[in-house]
């Protein structure tokens, strides 16, 4: 009988040794997954037209009680370089820039994080 016990412990032991080392491996690929990207994702996002540019430093320049300058002659490079310039130079109260969007549920993470599930 002591015999049987004791084979039954150590199946319990394999079964959780082995659980264990797999959870572990999954958890640090998953792991490591997410820090060999880049970090910096591509933006796919299509260019602001002329109109919405003029819309976007209105809005910008009246958070900041400043006026828009006559855009009228402004080609849309040069509004694209004064939107610019007054972002960079607002940065703190402008909009945050658009964060790139990274999908924590891909690859091998999808399997071992809850929030994957």
């Amino acid at each position: 009988m002591a015999n049987g016990r004791g084979r039954v412990r150590l199946w319990a032991v394999a079964v959780a040794v082995v659980t264990l080392t797999a959870c572990g491996a999954g958890w640090a690929v998953s792991a490591q997954g997410g820090t060999s990207r880049p970090g910096v994702a591509v933006s796919t996002a299509t260019p602001a037209t002329r109109d919405e540019m003029i819309r976007n430093w209105t809005r910008l320049l009246a958070k900041q009680s400043q006026e828009l300058p006559d855009t009228s002659d402004m080609s849309t490079e040069e509004i694209r370089a004064g939107w610019e310039r007054d972002r960079l130079k607002y940065l703190k109260y402008a909009e945050p820039a658009e964060m790139p969007v990274v999908h924590a549920c891909t690859g091998v993470k999808s399997l071992f994080d809850p929030d994957c599930w």
